[in-house]
């Protein structure tokens, strides 16, 4: 599995790609490689989204029950 920064530059590259796809495009809204490109790029978003997320509960699993109660009820 890909780790963070593996991810954060494949975005880099990914949005680049896709900013690449825009320009040569003819029509900008229904091009199916520009599409592709986007598409690529918010699914490692996403992957990023959810591994930072898995980070998060994993260390509120180590507080104690009460604390984590706490914690999401303020804010």
């Amino acid at each position: 599995m890909a780790t963070l920064d593996q991810l954060k530059t494949h975005i880099e590259k990914a949005k680049i790609e896709f900013s690449d796809a825009i320009e040569k495009a003819t029509d900008k809204k229904n091009d199916l490689v520009s599409r592709q490109k986007r598409k690529k790029v918010k699914r490692l978003e996403r992957k990023v989204a959810k591994i930072i997320a898995a980070e998060k509960m994993a260390e509120e699993k180590k507080k104690p029950k009460k604390e984590r109660k706490s914690a999401t009820t303020e804010g």
